[in-house]
C-alpha cells in the first residue's frame, strides 16, 4: 500500500508542477526519462519518452529493421533509444511505425525515412517491459495518440559503457522479468576480450541463420580472460543483426561484442568484431615504425 501511495503522490506532484510550467512559461513541457519510467510505471501504461533533463534521447544502435536478410524477412523495428539516465528499446512493426498519428515535438518518420543511429527522437507509446527488456509499444487505434518523431539526425552517439562479466551477473533477473540493475535494463554496452564456444554440431563454427536457429543452437558460452562464463544469445528469430551473422564463421579467438543483457542472465550481441593478436599488433606497430622512418629519411 506504501508503494501505491507514494507513486500515486509523485504522479499528484508531478502534475501539479506540469501545470505550473504551462501557466508561467507556455512552453514544451518535457515528459520522462528512462529512470522514471522504469522504475515508476507499470506494464501497459501510456508513456512518453522525451528526457526530463532537457535532452531527448537518441538512437544507439538499430537491433532490426525491415528487409530480407541472411535469407529471412524482417518485419518489424527494434530501436534502441538513451538518455543521460538509461535506455528504451522502441518496438514497432514497419506499417505501424509509418503511420502513427499521435502529435508531438519533430518530424513522423515515413517508408522513406527510416530511423538512423545518431537520431534524437521524441516517443509516446505503451510501456511494455520483454524479458527483462524495458520496451516501448505502439498502436495506430484511434484516439491513441502515439508517435515516434525525429528531432535531429547526426548527433553524436554515447559510448557504449564497458561492462564485466561479474557486473553483468550482478544484475541477473529477479524472476519477474525484471533487471535489477537498472544501468544494465534495455542499455547497449560492451563486453572486452571474451571467447566465444559451447554450441553444438556445425554452429560451433557457423553462426546459423534464422531459418535453421531454435533455442538450443542459437545458445553459446562466452569466456573471458579470468575464466568467467556467461550465455550469448545469437537472437536470429527477433533481431536482424543477429540474422545478418547468419552463415558466417563463428570467431576463434577473443572477440569484442556490443549489445544488450536480458533477464534470462544472457548477453545478446548486436555486433561481434574480433580482437587483434597481440602479434598482428606488434606486426602492425612495426609497420607503421618503418613508414615514419622511411619518411624521416626522405626529408
Amino acid at each position: 500500500m506504501e508503494k501505491v501511495n507514494s507513486f500515486t503522490m509523485r504522479r499528484v506532484l508531478v502534475a501539479g508542477a506540469v501545470v505550473a510550467a504551462v501557466a508561467l512559461v507556455g512552453t514544451r513541457v518535457l515528459a520522462d526519462d528512462a529512470q522514471d519510467i522504469e522504475s515508476f510505471y507499470p506494464t501497459g501504461s501510456p508513456v512518453t519518452y522525451d528526457n526530463t533533463s532537457g535532452d531527448y534521447p537518441i538512437i544507439t544502435a538499430i537491433g532490426s529493421m525491415p528487409g530480407v536478410i541472411g535469407g529471412h524477412t524482417y518485419t518489424g523495428w527494434a530501436i534502441f533509444a538513451q538518455d543521460a539516465t538509461g535506455s528504451l528499446e522502441l518496438f514497432s512493426t514497419a506499417s505501424t511505425l509509418t503511420n502513427l498519428t499521435g502529435s508531438g515535438a519533430g518530424t513522423a518518420y515515413t517508408a522513406s525515412s527510416a530511423p538512423t543511429v545518431g537520431d534524437m527522437v521524441n516517443a509516446s507509446g505503451g510501456y511494455s517491459p520483454y524479458d527483462g527488456i524495458p520496451e516501448m509499444t505502439f498502436t495506430t487505434a484511434v484516439a491513441s495518440n502515439q508517435f515516434v518523431h525525429q528531432i535531429s539526425t547526426g548527433n553524436t552517439v554515447p559510448t557504449p559503457p564497458v561492462f564485466t562479466i561479474p557486473q553483468l551477473e550482478a544484475g541477473t533477473g529477479n524472476g519477474a522479468g525484471v533487471l535489477t540493475n537498472s544501468a544494465i535494463a534495455g542499455t547497449v554496452l560492451t563486453i572486452q576480450g571474451v571467447t566465444i564456444s559451447g554450441s553444438t554440431g556445425v554452429w560451433v563454427n557457423t553462426f546459423p541463420l534464422e531459418a535453421q536457429a531454435n533455442t538450443v543452437n542459437e545458445s553459446y558460452t562466452i569466456t573471458d580472460s579470468g575464466g568467467n562464463h556467461l550465455e550469448m544469445f545469437d537472437w536470429t528469430t527477433s533481431y536482424s543483426a543477429a540474422g545478418a551473422r547468419g552463415g558466417t564463421p563463428v570467431p576463434t579467438g577473443p572477440v569484442n561484442m556490443t549489445g544488450f543483457f536480458d533477464s534470462f542472465n544472457e548477453f545478446v550481441p548486436l555486433s561481434i568484431v574480433s580482437v587483434p593478436e597481440p602479434s598482428t599488433v606488434m606486426l602492425v606497430g612495426t609497420g607503421l615504425l618503418g613508414l615514419l622512418t622511411l619518411r624521416r629519411r626522405r626529408r
